[in-house]
């Protein structure tokens, strides 16, 4: 048992849940709240995981996107990827160097977020990601803003239920004498 050090009250604090959609493709100024240095699933390469919530626009504040950078990673080409993103991040919020992932912390950034994909497995739906960085020393960092053409998400592959499929009755006579299968010569 752990003793909370004096008595909650539950019933003085709202416990409204919100089922919140992906944020909308645009523009967003975000800041880094948390970050994390760990180990990839396989263990052979390091990643940082980043907690980015949203400042503006302001109707999608507080809001958070989650960003991964793989920093080291025994394929090259993934490590490579890794490497410029996070490079980009930094050059987004005006750093050249960084020893601790709490200097990017409650810096300011801008950046364009698109729906990504959904996973290949069909496991998982299609999320909000950072798609683009913007560098305040090229002078071309956008005000934030909500694109005015929204895409349709890609529906995840609907499992395999092993059910027969309904009864086509459009077949050719070929395929309904060969008992359904029109490769099959009688």
């Amino acid at each position: 048992m752990a003793r909370l050090g004096a008595t909650f009250n539950a019933q003085e604090h709202d416990t409204e849940q919100r089922d919140y959609a992906e944020l909308p493709n645009g523009i967003y100024q975000l800041e880094i709240e948390a970050s994390e240095v760990a180990q990839t699933k396989t263990g052979s390469g390091t990643i940082l995981k980043t907690t980015n919530v949203v400042i503006e626009p302001e109707e999608f504040k507080g809001r958070k996107i989650f960003n991964n950078y793989n920093l080291e990673n025994i394929n090259p080409q993934a490590q490579e990827i890794g490497q410029k993103q996070f490079a980009s991040l930094c050059r987004a919020i005006g750093l050249q160097s960084v020893d601790d992932s709490e200097e990017l912390h409650f810096r300011a950034f801008t950046v364009k977020v698109g729906l990504g994909k959904p996973s290949k497995d069909g496991q998982h739906p299609a999320r909000a990601e950072i798609k683009r960085y913007f560098f305040p020393d090229e002078g071309n960092v956008p005000q934030p803003e909500i694109d005015a053409v929204q895409p349709t998400p890609a529906r995840a592959a609907p499992a395999n239920d092993n059910r027969r499929p309904a009864a086509n009755d459009n077949q050719s006579e070929p395929a309904k004498a060969a008992g359904g299968r029109p490769w099959v010569k009688r």
